[in-house]
C-alpha cells in the first residue's frame, strides 16, 4: 500500500502551484491512497514552524501508531516545510517512508543529507542523476536512494503552427546575464522579439521564495505565451548561477515545458541528457556569433522542425506524470517487498536458535 502525502499550502507562487499540479496529476495516475497534510496558513514562515513544533511534541505518542506499507512525500526539500506539510502522517511510523524532490543543488547537500536522517527517509528519489550519486555514495542507514527525473503534464500546454508565432526568442524563469547581455541589442537592431526574464548573477528568480515579479505571473498567460514562441533559451542552473547550483546540471521542467509546447531550444544541455537520451534536444549556443545564430535559425526554420518535433515525442513518452508514477511505484513495491523478505530470514534466524 503506497499512501501520498499531499501539501496544503495557501500560496500563489508558482513553485506551490506547480507542486499543486504535481500532487493532482500523480493522484490521477496511480492508484495510491491519498491523504491531506494541515493547511499551512499565512504566513507560511510562521505556520511551518508551528506545525513542526507539534511534530516534535507529539512524536512520541504519534510514532505508536504505525502506517502500513509506504507513506510518500513530493517537493520542498525544506525542513519546515517537510514535517509541517507531512504532519501527523511523518511523525507516525510506517513500513516506508519515501520522499521524491528536486531542487537539490551541490551546496545544499548537507542540509538535505541532515533532513533524510531526521526524518528517516527509507527511500530517496532524486530528479537530478549527480545529486542522486552523491546520496547513494553517503550510505545513510536505512536509505536507499534512486533516480527519478522531473516530469509533466504534457495535455496542460499548448502550440501553435510555427508561422503563427509572434514571439521570436523567450527566455523565462531562471536566465543567464551573460547570454542575454551578448544578444539583447543585436535582437532590437534585427527586429527579433525577445522577450526575456529579468536577470541577476546574483539572485536566481526560480529560487523558493524569490519567484517574484516574473514574466508571465498567470498560469495561462505563461502556457500561452510558450505556444507562441518559437526559440525559448534554456541553460542548466549550475551555468547561470554556479554559486547556487554547484556543479548539478540537471534536466529542470523548464526544458519539458519548452519541449512540450514545440519550442526550439536554444542554450546548453544538462549533463542529466547523457543518461536520459541517445540525442541532444537542445541546440548549443555559438558563442562565436549567438545573434548571427538566431538569426539563421528564424530564416531557415524548416530545417529545425524534425529536432522539435522529436522533443514533442520524446517529452510525451519519457516525462509524462504516469512515467514518474510507474517508476516510483515499482521502486516503493520493490523495497517493500525486499523489506519483507529481510523480516522474514530475520525471523526464521531467530526461531532456528
Amino acid at each position: 500500500m503506497i499512501t501520498l502525502i499531499t501539501a496544503r499550502i495557501r500560496s500563489r507562487q508558482p513553485d506551490i502551484q506547480l507542486l499543486k499540479k504535481l500532487q493532482l496529476g500523480f493522484k490521477r495516475c496511480s492508484t495510491w491512497k491519498t491523504r491531506p497534510g494541515p493547511i499551512l496558513f499565512a504566513p507560511c514562515a510562521l505556520s511551518s514552524r508551528w506545525y513542526t513544533l507539534i511534530h516534535y511534541l507529539l512524536k512520541p505518542v504519534l510514532k505508536s501508531y504505525k502506517i502500513k506499507g509506504a507513506v510518500l512525500s513530493l517537493g520542498l526539500p525544506y525542513r519546515f516545510y517537510f514535517f509541517s506539510k507531512t504532519f501527523p502522517y511523518f511523525s507516525r511510523d510506517a513500513d516506508m517512508r519515501v520522499l521524491w524532490t528536486y531542487d537539490v543543488w551541490q551546496p545544499d547537500y548537507p542540509r538535505v543529507e541532515k533532513l533524510v536522517r531526521e526524518g528517516k527517509i527509507n527511500l530517496l528519489l532524486l530528479s537530478s542523476h549527480q545529486a542522486t550519486e552523491h546520496f547513494y555514495k553517503l550510505k545513510i542507514p536505512g536509505c536507499t536512494v534512486d533516480w527519478v527525473p522531473e516530469t509533466i503534464n504534457v495535455e496542460e500546454y499548448k502550440y501553435k503552427p510555427w508561422n503563427r508565432r509572434s514571439i521570436h526568442v523567450l527566455s523565462f524563469g531562471r536566465g543567464w546575464q551573460k547570454y542575454h547581455d551578448q544578444i539583447v541589442e543585436g535582437c532590437r537592431e534585427n527586429k527579433i522579439n525577445y522577450l526575456s526574464q529579468h536577470a541577476s548573477e546574483d539572485h536566481d528568480v526560480a529560487v523558493h521564495g524569490l519567484k517574484k515579479n516574473l514574466l508571465f505571473p498567470g498560469w495561462t498567460d505563461f502556457v500561452n505565451a510558450l505556444a507562441d514562441t518559437q526559440i525559448c533559451i534554456c541553460f542548466p542552473r549550475s551555468v547561470t548561477h554556479p554559486g547556487l547550483a554547484g556543479n548539478v546540471s540537471t534536466l529542470t521542467i523548464r526544458y519539458l515545458q519548452a519541449m512540450a509546447s514545440k519550442c526550439l531550444i536554444l542554450g546548453t544541455a544538462p549533463l542529466d541528457i547523457a543518461y536520459l537520451l541517445n540525442y541532444n534536444p537542445v541546440i548549443e549556443v555559438d558563442w562565436s556569433d549567438p545573434v548571427g545564430q538566431i538569426r539563421n535559425i528564424l530564416d531557415q526554420p524548416a530545417q529545425w522542425q524534425a529536432l522539435v518535433e522529436r522533443n514533442y515525442l520524446t517529452v510525451s513518452r519519457m516525462f509524462q506524470y504516469n512515467n514518474a508514477v510507474d517508476q516510483i511505484d515499482r521502486l516503493i513495491k520493490s523495497q517493500l517487498e525486499i523489506n519483507e523478505m529481510s523480516l522474514t530470514v530475520n525471523a526464521f534466524k531467530y526461531n532456528s536458535i
